[in-house]
């Protein structure tokens, strides 16, 4: 494994994950639900593509022979889908605040299922980054006025947390895994269709050109960091992926706030500020670690 690559492929996801507002924003007014299909349709197209070009879909037979994986894709696919389709729907009710709440919240899950599930060991040094994110997030909770139980930040932090820890227990490659949790989730969604109001086709009858190219896209925006999101979650530890999945929320925060004018409190404000210098903290302790071991006699 390399280490350079792991951090780098994190990186690029959480960053991807993190401006997704800004393609979702396009389709402001088309209903969450379709949205939702489009992403799912086109994102096992995509795959499919990439495992025939790979000549992988041997590899798809055994993961269906092995009962252990495909039972654990199975919920993982649950998951990742629950999570895109809360999260579609924040966007088009003008939520993103409240969505980079639970990537935040999300963040933090990782760092405590890394230690208590995978008995992945905190440093002495790496507290003090932990317990201020803990209190920034507590702060959060107690300070913000959402008007309203915030069960979308609950509900994405809790499907992804538990996502990442699937895919990271689960012994398969990262764009095998993911076709098999899109093509089980697509199948009930198309029974489902078959009984909905609309079809898969009825969105592109009143959107413009340019915006129906820009939604066939969507398997690819989806795909290309759900499958670096999968390597750098089967190669780093969860404590070390939870810290770098600040980038996403804090991208998603300054979308709300700057882009979409959603209103932001000092107090969020605040809070933004003190998980950012948990973020650096967290980030210097383990580079300091990191050489210091280098230099240390084997």
């Amino acid at each position: 494994m390399n280490f350079t690559q792991a951090h780098l492929s994190a990186v690029v996801a959480f960053t991807m994950w993190g401006t997704f507002p800004l393609y979702w924003k396009i389709f402001s007014g088309e209903a969450s639900w379709d949205l939702f299909g489009q992403r799912l349709i086109w994102s096992f197209i995509t795959l499919l593509l990439i495992i025939a070009y790979q000549k992988k879909f041997k590899t798809l037979g055994k993961i269906w022979k092995d009962k252990k994986v495909r039972y654990m894709l199975i919920l993982s696919g649950i998951m990742i889908s629950s999570n895109w389709l809360i999260y579609i729907y924040a966007v088009s009710v003008g939520r993103v605040l409240e969505a980079s709440l639970g990537y935040f919240l999300n963040t933090l899950i990782n760092v405590f299922m890394g230690w208590l599930i995978l008995k992945e060991t905190i440093r002495p040094t790496q507290w003090p980054a932990i317990i201020l994110a803990l209190l920034a997030i507590i702060l959060i909770a107690v300070r913000v006025d959402f008007a309203h139980f915030p069960w979308i930040a609950i509900s994405l932090s809790l499907t992804f947390a538990l996502y990442g820890l699937i895919r990271k227990v689960t012994a398969v490659g990262s764009i095998e895994g993911l076709t098999f949790e899109t093509s089980f989730v697509l199948i009930p969604v198309l029974i489902f269709w078959a009984n909905y109001s609309s079809t898969p086709l009825t969105i592109y009858e009143h959107l413009p050109l340019w915006k129906s190219l820009v939604l066939v896209l969507s398997g690819l925006v989806t795909c290309i960091p759900l499958v670096l999101f999968a390597y750098s979650a089967r190669n780093l530890r969860l404590q070390t992926l939870g810290f770098i999945q600040y980038l996403s929320p804090s991208f998603k925060f300054l979308c709300g706030w700057l882009v979409f004018k959603e209103t932001i409190s000092s107090e969020l404000f605040q809070t933004f500020v003190m998980i950012w210098v948990a973020l650096i903290w967290y980030s210097i302790e383990s580079i300091v670690v990191k050489k210091w071991r280098r230099f240390q006699p084997s």
